[in-house]
């Protein structure tokens, strides 16, 4: 008969001994909660962000409250994970009352639960009391689980991330240019592009906690945007170019070395550069085919012919093989004094001067006055006014 080296009592009485333990004096020798009784972690005071793995992230909540429970569960589930026995090879965390009516496991495994017993989360340090409780199999011939409980406290203190602190440091990385060629941004472009880009950083900073915009700058020939990184700067400029058109380059700027890595630091302008063309536009090809500009995207220009009043939709290598480019025209307005079957007399409203065209593809009605645009020597119908 065998007897356990640590109690004395026989395989028998204690069960089949275990590493030469009976059953209950291999429970405590071979613990598998090993975490201790306290825990420390922290959260920016800014942002919420909080380390996972060493890798700071934002939360899930912003709300004060639930926020200080995501980030001391986060600690205290790493914490359990990181001081498991060598024999736990796996684990799953459950609520109180599934791990109650466990029973049975396999060798290896353990099934985790915690609830908070008490909390002061006034003030920080926030301060989290939990109950965990353990239970798990480490060997074969265990005829009971381990079943384990310890009280920890989370402590969760207040700190500032590293991007805050770049941010509150007036840190930036890359500055965003967007320009239009030859001209100045208009009002309504303006509007649209920064909104564009607010929505564009909402949508990076979920995957680049340095997508920030650190700075706007408004300068009579467009926008500067100063960003927390380059990666951010490049993906909104090919936004940009997408909804608008245009052309992007970078240019670099030797700014300093990186005090941790001793890495030379570059600051990187990325400009875009929008069309010239506008809604709006009077246009003209290399064949003098006249056009009012309907619509300029990221793939092309969308004109109106103005001699057929046909609609056509030119990418941008197309148009610069084409030559499209804006032409010295005059603006008026005229009312139709009378309507002929290929004719139309017209009275400009400022010179009192008739003139006849021929009829538009449309349908003109006497007395109606409409817009007017003069190119070289010829004058077209834009609408009605």
């Amino acid at each position: 008969m065998r007897f356990c080296y640590r109690c004395g009592i026989s395989e028998e009485e204690g069960g089949p001994l275990i590493e030469g333990l009976c059953q209950v004096c291999y429970r405590k020798e071979n613990p598998v909660l090993l975490i201790g009784e306290e825990v420390n972690t922290e959260l920016c005071q800014n942002c919420g962000s909080y380390k996972k793995r060493g890798v700071w992230v934002d939360p899930r909540s912003y709300e004060l409250e639930e926020l200080i429970f995501e980030v001391a569960e986060n600690a205290l589930l790493e914490e359990l994970e990181d001081s498991f026995s060598e024999k736990i090879r796996e684990y799953e965390v459950v609520s109180p009352e599934e791990l109650e009516e466990i029973e049975n496991l396999p060798v290896g495994r353990a099934v985790v639960s915690f609830e908070p017993l008490d909390f002061h989360i006034e003030h920080f340090p926030a301060i989290i009391v939990y109950e965990v409780r353990v239970k798990a199999r480490t060997h074969e011939l265990q005829r009971e689980l381990h079943d384990e409980r310890k009280k920890v406290t989370v402590y969760v203190r207040q700190t500032v991330c590293p991007r805050c602190q770049k941010f509150l440091g007036g840190y930036f990385e890359a500055i965003l240019q967007v320009r239009a060629e030859g001209r100045p941004l208009s009002e309504e472009e303006r509007k649209a592009i920064g909104k564009l880009v607010e929505e564009k950083v909402d949508e990076i900073m979920r995957k680049d906690r340095m997508g920030f915009i650190q700075d706007t700058i408004e300068k009579e020939e467009g926008l500067d945007f100063y960003m927390g990184s380059t990666s951010s700067a490049r993906k909104i400029a090919q936004a940009i170019r997408e909804r608008f058109g245009g052309t992007i380059s970078e240019a670099y700027e030797l700014v300093g070395l990186d005090r941790q890595t001793s890495r030379e630091v570059y600051r990187t302008s990325v400009s875009v550069r929008i069309p010239k063309f506008r809604k709006g536009d009077i246009v003209a090809d290399r064949r003098g085919n006249v056009y009012e500009v309907e619509r300029v995207d990221g793939k092309g220009l969308t004109l109106k012919n103005l001699e057929n009043w046909e609609s056509e939709h030119l990418d941008w290598k197309t148009a610069k093989r084409e030559r499209v480019d804006t032409v010295e025209h005059e603006e008026s307005e005229a009312m139709v004094t009378s309507v002929t079957h290929g004719e139309v007399q017209l009275m400009d409203m400022e010179s009192y001067e008739t003139y006849e065209l021929n009829r538009p593809p449309f349908e003109v009605d006497e007395g109606e006055v409409y817009r007017m645009v003069r190119v070289g020597k010829r004058k077209y119908f834009r609408g009605k006014k």
